[in-house]
This record gives C-alpha cells, sequence and structure tokens, in this order.
C-alpha cells in the first residue's frame, strides 16, 4: 500500500512540475507572438504612414517640450474630427 502512495504523491509531484513548465513556455511563446503582432505591427504601419505619437520636436526659441494646453471653449465643428 505504501508503494501506491508514494507512486501516486510522485505522480501528481511530477504533473505539477510538468504543467507549470508547460505554462511557462506556452505563456512566453503567446506574450512574444501578441508583442511582436501588436506593438511590431503598430511601429511599422506608423512608421511608413509617418505618424509620430510624441511631439519631440524642440523648436531653438523653445526651452522646454511643454505644450500649451488650453481649456477654453471650441466650436462644436473642432470636435467632430479631432485625430
Amino acid at each position: 500500500m505504501s508503494l501506491l502512495k508514494d507512486f501516486i504523491i510522485g505522480f501528481k509531484h511530477g504533473m505539477k512540475n510538468f504543467g507549470h513548465t508547460i505554462t511557462m513556455i506556452i505563456n512566453s511563446v503567446l506574450l512574444s507572438l501578441v508583442y511582436l503582432i501588436g506593438v511590431g505591427m503598430t511601429s511599422a504601419i506608423a512608421k511608413v504612414s509617418g505618424k509620430k505619437f510624441l511631439d519631440l520636436n524642440l523648436s531653438k526659441n523653445s526651452p522646454t517640450y511643454w505644450n500649451e494646453f488650453s481649456l477654453k471653449k471650441k466650436p462644436i465643428e473642432e470636435y467632430y474630427r479631432q485625430f
């Protein structure tokens, strides 16, 4: 009876380790694919189309990258096509 109990406990421990190993491998592969497809394709399309996500052009007269933000009311037409 002790032999069967040891076998079951060892089998359970081995399956647990196997599950953790497979989980780490699958998660790494899936997250890498999502990153390459999501971020990589977005970056490639942005470079081809010339899209700049950050305005990093600093003029000679400006001491900072800070852009002025105005909370004034605008005409309703300016809110329709913001991008």
